[in-house]
């Protein structure tokens, strides 16, 4: 028994002495691995130049072509065009073309994208777009060519030199009918009965100073007045000559040489004791004249029309335009913004203020109600609809009230540049046209063996 158990000891002696002697091998070899790792690391190794190279990216130029089948999406990809390349060459056409309605079956397309790849050819990165270009029945040839301005960023362009790329600002309406325009103007519910007109929110006549003075006709229902049958003719006075019109006779010697308008009250006044004076005199004159023709002069003076008078109306500063449209048309944000009030606000009814980037703001107004979620705080993205025109506050027909602030002043929203495409012009419209030329010239040299002529 004894010697079975010096016998066990000694074989477990054995066995972990050879497993110690493993590990430590291990060990050795571990140590001696680092140890060289670090040596190629410092110094390089026999075989660096080759693992370089092997592992260097370079990049290529690819055309893929063909005809739309049942969707564009599903023959881009058929012809192998990645999906980034995809997404991009859409979304610069879609600012051109209604491809859901406007590319059918038989259109051709072409796309030129650039793709990165490493020495053993697998793609890395994302494909980027050079050219792409569409043949429809429906809208003919949308071309797209990727280009760098003098000074500026590298953007698809459309052939006609445009930018592919949506404005930065659009109009809120789908379909646009200008009212009334940015400038003077005079208050459309200060006139007399007539058809309904928009127009915008004005300030307060009674708090504002007039920048000008119009001239319109009184309305046409005031009959003139008859003098006095029973007033005894009194000696014609010498007529005198104010400043109210330039190189016409004062109102009864009024002279206005400063900035007071008259009221409606005060005008009418004056204008009529100038008329009752005027045929005062006719009348004199009248009695002076043979009996034979006092009768047929003091008749026809009595019976001729009054002049018509002449209103002053001031002219006010009219901020924004006036869109016409029916109530419950959709409202669309001008640009990507946050709302900083959606509310009723005085004349401007129903009232929305966005701001945007570039300390810009657009404003709209005589809104019938607002989009939901629509309110102060809330996130906006360009063309989300967030109300529906109205004819809320001071206004006398459904339309949109916009405007746009640049720097909290008012700019003239028709013709602010960020509502147009950027435009290619002088030495940078050359080159384009240039590269273009070659780009063509090139096609036909590959495209019609790959292809087929397309």
């Amino acid at each position: 028994m004894q010697r079975a158990s010096l016998a066990a000891a000694f074989a477990a002696l054995l066995f972990f002495s050879s497993m110690s002697a493993a590990v430590a091998a291990d060990n050795d070899n571990a140590s001696l691995e680092d140890a060289r790792l670090a040596e190629a690391r410092l110094l390089g190794s026999a075989d660096e130049d080759a693992r370089y190279l092997a592992c260097q990216p370079f990049t290529r130029q690819i055309a893929a072509g063909g005809i739309v089948a049942q969707s564009f999406d599903a023959s881009l990809a058929e012809a192998g065009v990645p999906a980034a390349a995809m997404v991009e060459a859409r979304r610069a056409l879609a600012t051109s073309i209604d491809l859901g309605r406007d590319v059918a079956a038989g259109d051709q397309f072409y796309v030129r994208y650039e793709q990165v790849f490493t020495a053993d050819g697998t793609p890395i990165g994302v494909g980027r777009v050079l050219w792409a270009e569409l043949r429809t029945k429906a809208k003919g040839t949308i071309a797209l060519h990727r280009f760098r301005p003098q000074g500026g960023v590298e953007r698809l362009w459309l052939a006609s030199a445009e930018a592919a790329t949506p404005p930065s600002i659009r109009l809120p309406l789908d379909a646009v009918t200008v009212s009334s325009g940015f400038g003077l103007r005079a208050d459309p519910l200060d006139k007399p009965s007539g058809p309904a007109v928009a127009m915008g929110p004005l300030p307060d006549p009674a708090k504002s100073v007039p920048a000008a003075y119009a001239e319109v006709p009184a309305p046409a229902s005031e009959k003139p007045v008859a003098p006095p049958p029973a007033e005894p003719v009194k000696p014609a006075r010498r007529q005198m000559h104010g400043g109210f019109f330039p190189g016409q006779p004062g109102f009864g010697g009024f002279s206005m040489n400063s900035r007071h308008a008259l009221d409606g009250t005060d005008l009418q006044r004056v204008v009529a004791e100038r008329d009752a004076e005027a045929r005062r005199a006719a009348a004199a004159r009248a009695a002076d004249a043979p009996s034979d023709t006092a009768a047929e002069t003091q008749q026809a003076a009595v019976a001729a029309p009054a002049p018509t008078p002449r209103v002053v109306r001031p002219l006010f500063m009219h901020d924004g335009a006036d869109l016409v449209a029916p109530t419950g048309t959709p409202v669309y944000a001008a640009s990507d913004g946050v709302v900083i009030g959606a509310a009723p606000n005085g004349g401007y009814g129903n009232w929305i203020r966005i701001d945007h980037q570039g300390k810009l703001s657009t404003v709209y107004g005589h809104l019938s109600s607002f989009a939901p979620g629509i309110q102060e705080g809330a996130s906006v993205s360009q063309g989300e609809l967030i109300g529906f025109v109205g004819n809320t506050g001071r206004s006398t027909g459904a339309h949109l009230h916009f405007e746009i602030l640049s720097n909290g002043k008012a700019v003239d929203p028709l013709s602010y540049p960020e509502l147009k495409r950027a435009q290619l012009r002088g030495a940078d419209l050359e080159r384009f046209r240039k590269q273009i030329k070659n780009a063509l010239a090139e096609r036909e040299r590959a495209v019609t063996l790959a292809f087929g002529g397309f």
